[in-house]
């Protein structure tokens, strides 16, 4: 994301992580719904869906990479895959996600009410052009808008997927979860992005870059 920021041209492929990081984030969910269309076994799609994390996780480690993502996806997927078995309910699988929902969104509200929105605390990180953002009117208005859209994507997500969790709509919380997923989120980046550059090209016309030193003075003529 830091190099993202950085960009002058926005890419959907290193917002959603690119093609390993859609299908490690896409493939269980995608696979627990598929099979549990198919065989209305809980067992099964869970098993299946777990099994695709750790291989995920396996190849990070064998290729020397940072398993970190993978293993927020696994400890959710599998805390999912034991509710689910335990209850015997598909639904319960979404349960972990839809909590997590539910923390995003309340993190993100308190920074916005403590004046600290979160957007502007992950950007001031990762782009030293804004580490002061926090003294500068204008680039809390912009993150704290920016922190907005984040809270109603999360919103969002709870208003859909909890009726769905509470009736048992295993297939239809798999199709919300994965619409509501990285494609909306490459969105609410995208959107991020462009209030980010704008934000850039503001601060860069109220503080332009000094002029270079002027020109040595001529030699004093000969007498």
């Amino acid at each position: 994301m830091g190099t993202l920021l950085q960009q002058e041209q926005f890419s959907v492929a290193e917002a959603v992580g690119g093609p390993r990081g859609v299908i490690e984030s896409v493939v269980p969910t995608l696979l627990f719904v598929v099979l549990y269309v198919a065989t209305r076994s809980v067992m099964i799609s869970a098993v299946a869906a777990v099994a695709v994390v750790v291989l995920a996780l396996l190849a990070r480690i064998v290729q020397r990479q940072s398993p970190a993502t993978v293993l927020g996806g696994l400890l959710g997927v599998a805390l999912g895959a034991v509710l689910a078995v335990r209850s015997g309910e598909g639904s319960d699988f979404y349960a972990p996600g839809i909590v997590i929902n539910a923390v995003a969104l309340g993190v993100l509200l308190i920074s916005l009410l403590a004046r600290r929105p979160l957007v502007g605390l992950f950007i001031g990180m990762l782009d030293p052009r804004v580490e002061d953002w926090a003294q500068d009117r204008d680039a809390r208005r912009v993150y704290a808008r920016a922190t907005w859209l984040f809270a109603g994507l999360y919103a969002a997500k709870l208003a859909v997927q909890v009726p769905l969790l509470l009736t048992g709509q295993v297939a239809a919380l798999g199709v919300a979860k994965l619409a509501m997923g990285l494609p909306a989120f490459a969105v609410i980046a995208y959107l991020v992005w462009l209030m980010h550059r704008s934000l850039l090209s503001r601060r860069a016309a109220r503080h332009p870059e000094p002029a270079g030193a002027p020109a040595p003075p001529p030699p004093p003529a000969r007498q």
